[in-house]
Formats: structure tokens, C-alpha cells, sequence
């Protein structure tokens, strides 16, 4: 029987898929903050700066602390087998003390370290589930979000200073809590998309009471037009707003009460897995991509770079 025309499958329509990048295609050696590849940190998520200075970049390949300064390395924790790390290592600080999570795909287990400034051990534990972010309280309260794992997405909390027990804050079987903020001692922040979690899951951001669990109330929906969101990544307080870098590479801001106020800084979609801010205009960004070399060879590279958060990023075509 002949082959009809109608029974040809079509090509999508241009515009269909993600449009090429043209400025992440190549190695961007010029604007670089530190490439972390060649040091081993592969696959980063997080980083933060510590009272002096110094940059902590937590990824798959491990825990890496680097100079701020002069960008080299000064002490590492790296995982022999990368490949079998789970996604969205953390790492953030709190009184001086670096907080650190890593998690095995494969044994479902959280390994979570308090460390000093000089990379010494403070105390460890390991948490049952794939931890997917975690934030702590001016008070010092720590909350944190898991991978689903069940029918049920919970959001844990337990106390910095006495870390033994986590304790359920909130739970939805309806919607998966991603991405945490901590505003402040009494408000917290939590990127939301709904169950089972898919390209086409509808999103939200909730606004959570961090003491008793009660959702305040909830701001935005799924999309890519503005004061829309889709899958952010990371969310700080930026003096009294809230700024997050979705998987569109928007860094997107809204006020305490969950206005959109603007798009601050826009890059390459799927590039930006975490940021940190440095004072309020400027942001370190962790970077993973596909990119070429100076061969025109594909490769995976890693690295920080620094952007303006302020409305003015230097983010242009080469």
C-alpha cells in the first residue's frame, strides 16, 4: 500500500527546540572567574565565600576550596567515583563552619559534614534520601528538600548546633519541594513542581511559616514570559527581594511579598546550576555546559564566572 503524505511524521516547527547557544559554544577562557575542570570539581552546583575570602565549590567531583584571590586550589575532598554522586551537592556557611552534603545515587544516602575553615571535620551524619537543597536560618535552624523518593515530598528541619534529629516541617503530596530560601528566622522559601516531576509539571513558588510549616501563600506559575518560572535552580535574599536563576538562565526577582520585580541578568539556558552573591550587584555563577575547544572539539567543561545582578550584565554575543 502506498505511503500517504499525512502518514510521513513531520519535523518540529523551527523555534521548536532550544536555540543555539551564542555564547557558551566555546571555552570561555576570557571570562572565567577559575575553570574548575583541570582542578577535578566536574558537574559543580553550589559555591560560597568564606570570611576570608575563599571560595568553596561543592560538585559531583567533591569539595574544593579555592583562592579568592589568586583562584588556586588550597584544599580538596575529591570522590574517586563521580559518576556514582547524585545531583545538587551542597555547601554553604554558618558561623564559620562550612556545610557540606553529598549524596550516592546508588545507596540513596545523604553524607552530611560541618567542617571548619581549614577543612577539618566537625561532625557527620548520614541522611536516608537524596538531599536536593538546604538552607539555614539567621537563628541557625537548617531545613532541607529531598530528590521524591515516595509518594510524599517533605521538607526536613533540625538545629545547626545540635544537629541529631530531623524533624518533618511540611509535606504535599501533590507538589515536589525543590529549591529552599531562607528570607529570615520566620520565613522560608521553596520552588515547587508538581507531581511526577516532568518538563511539564506545573510550577509555583510557595511562601512557608519556617516555624510551623503553613503555606503563606503561593507566587508564579510554570513558564518562560516574565515573573513566570521554569525549574529554578538556586534562591537568596538580595537585600529585602528574593533572586533566582531558573533553567532558563533568567535571573528573575521578586519582593518579600512575591511581586515580580525583574528579570536582573539573563544567560544560556541549562548552563547555570547554582550562584552566590557578592554584596548586592554581582553574583559568582557555577557553570556546567557542552562546549568546543579552541580544536572546534565537544567537550564538558566546568567553571565560575562572575555577572552583574544589578540589570547591567556584560552577558553579550561574542
Amino acid at each position: 500500500m502506498p505511503i500517504e503524505p499525512n502518514d510521513v511524521p513531520r519535523l518540529p516547527e523551527a523555534g521548536a527546540t532550544q536555540k543555539p547557544s551564542d555564547t557558551a559554544d566555546h571555552q570561555r577562557f576570557d571570562e572565567m572567574l577559575v575553570h574548575l575542570t583541570p582542578l577535578g570539581c566536574t558537574v559543580p552546583y553550589n559555591a560560597v565565600y568564606d570570611s576570608n575570602g575563599n571560595i568553596w565549590v561543592a560538585g559531583k567531583g567533591g569539595l574544593f576550596k579555592i583562592c579568592g584571590q589568586r583562584n588556586h586550589l588550597l584544599w580538596s575532598q575529591k570522590n574517586d567515583f563521580p559518576k556514582r554522586q547524585a545531583a545538587y551537592s551542597q555547601v554553604i556557611i554558618h558561623k564559620d563552619s562550612i556545610v557540606y552534603t553529598m549524596a550516592d545515587d546508588n545507596s540513596k544516602l545523604t553524607e552530611f559534614r560541618i567542617l571548619d575553615l581549614n577543612g577539618e571535620k566537625k561532625h557527620e551524619q548520614f541522611i536516608d534520601g537524596l538531599v536536593q537543597s538546604l538552607v539555614i536560618s539567621p537563628n541557625g535552624t537548617m531545613y532541607i528538600s529531598k530528590q521524591l523518593q515516595g509518594e510524599d515530598s517533605i521538607v526536613f528541619k533540625t538545629s545547626f548546633d545540635s544537629p541529631l534529629g530531623w524533624e518533618e516541617l511540611c509535606s504535599d503530596d501533590e507538589m515536589a519541594f525543590q529549591a529552599l530560601c531562607i528570607y529570615d528566622d520566620s520565613l522560608l522559601i521553596a520552588a515547587c513542581a508538581q507531581i511526577p516531576v516532568n518538563m511539564y509539571s506545573k510550577q509555583c513558588l510557595k511562601w512557608i511559616n519556617a516555624d510551623s510549616g503553613k503555606v503563606i501563600k503561593k507566587v508564579s506559575t510554570e513558564g518562560k514570559n516574565d515573573g513566570e518560572i521554569f525549574f529554578p535552580r538556586k534562591m537568596h535574599r538580595s537585600q529585602d527581594d528574593i533572586l533566582l536563576v531558573d533553567k532558563t538562565g533568567r535571573f528573575i526577582k521578586f519582593d518579600k511579598n512575591g511581586q515580580f520585580l525583574e528579570n536582573s541578568a539573563q544567560v544560556d539556558a541549562y548552563l547555570v546550576n547554582g550562584f552566590c552573591l557578592r554584596g548586592n550587584e554581582e553574583a559568582t555563577i557555577v557553570c556546567s555546559g557542552v562546549v568546543q575547544d579552541e580544536q572546534k572539539r565537544t567537550l564538558c567543561d566546568d567553571w565560575l564566572e562572575e555577572i552583574r545582578v544589578d540589570g547591567k550584565s556584560k552577558w553579550r554575543k561574542k
